[in-house]
């Protein structure tokens, strides 16, 4: 009899362990879940962190302008190094905010405009708007603004003739009506 005790007792012991388990996990669910979802989240923002412009200059020229901006703005240059096809350059806000300035020659969508110079902004992990925009709007300053492009030339007039002639009216025939 005692033994029975045992074995019913470890078998219960067994069943509400396994109860136990089966509802939290139901909670580890959730939390694995949230986890995941917060993740996300944190990755989206990373990834939307920088603003990003696509400039119609030279690389060249693109890359002074954003040194000339930042010394306007009295950011000092703080590391410049080439980045595969593009160039990185780092410096810090007032705050002590790391900003990150990513330049890259891309191709235009559009044939006509030849290759473009995209610059990226990113201020601290997640980015701050204001402080990109105007880091973005002081280099745009000093990109050489390009010529418009010619406009066709206006057709010549084109001389008008005169109007035809209206149509001679038809000559209706008069239908007397005698009266007796």
């Amino acid at each position: 009899m005692a033994r029975a005790w045992k074995t019913w007792v470890s078998r219960t012991g067994f069943v509400a362990a396994a109860g136990l388990a089966l509802s939290s996990a139901g909670c580890i669910a959730a939390a694995v879940g949230a986890a995941a979802a917060g993740g996300a989240a944190v990755g989206y923002a990373y990834w939307n962190a920088p603003l990003v412009r696509d400039y119609a200059a030279n690389f060249g020229d693109a890359q002074t302008a954003t040194k000339t901006a930042l010394a306007d703005l009295q950011f000092p240059v703080l590391k410049e190094q080439p980045d595969g096809a593009g160039t990185l350059l780092e410096t810090r806000t007032g705050d002590n905010v790391p900003v990150r300035i990513f330049l890259d020659l891309v191709t235009s969508p559009v044939p006509a405009d030849g290759s473009l110079t995209r610059i990226s902004v990113r201020v601290g992990h997640f980015g701050d708007d204001a402080i990109s925009t105007r880091i973005q709007d002081q280099i745009a300053r000093h990109l050489p603004t390009a010529a418009p492009l010619a406009r066709p030339a206006a057709p010549p007039p084109v001389a008008e003739s005169a109007p035809p002639p209206l149509a001679a009216p038809v000559a209706q025939a008069k239908h007397e009506v005698k009266q007796p």
